[in-house]
């Protein structure tokens, strides 16, 4: 049970701070222009959303392009909850929005990917040395 709070805690967070990242960026090159505490509080809120629906990879037997399907309609589905509710105007130019959304989701996405493999790669290196250490007794 703890380990699952763990999980739910650790994938919120990571979900605050890719979330609370693309914020800034859209405050820095002017998409934002007025940020409201609203606004900030459910960009974090919903971002860790998106952060423990990503845990639908650890959890779901499906083909990973199934799943990345359904993380990605359930990501956008979130993040169009974010736009209605703080009353954002990007429903003039939805195509426009919807190409950009797509973009930073890729990029996070290869982001992810590249974590995982680090991570992996290092978990291999670790398994390595401790069979060369085996080996050598």
């Amino acid at each position: 049970m703890l380990k699952k709070i763990k999980d739910l805690l650790n994938s919120f967070l990571i979900g605050v701070g890719f979330g609370s990242t693309v914020y800034l960026l859209f405050i820095a090159f002017g998409v934002e222009h007025e940020p409201t505490m609203f606004n900030i509080f459910s960009v974090l809120l919903i971002s860790g959303l998106i952060g423990i629906f990503s845990l639908i990879f650890d959890v779901v037997e499906w083909s990973y392009l199934s799943t990345l399907f359904i993380h990605f309609l359930g990501t956008f589905s979130l993040v169009m909850l974010m736009i209605w509710i703080n009353d954002w105007p990007v429903w003039q130019e939805f195509i426009s929005f919807s190409l950009n959304f797509v973009g930073i989701y890729l990029i996070i996405w290869f982001i992810v990917k590249l974590k995982l493999s680090a991570s992996v790669n290092s978990v291999n290196q670790r398994l390595r040395e401790r069979n060369e250490r085996h080996k050598q007794r």
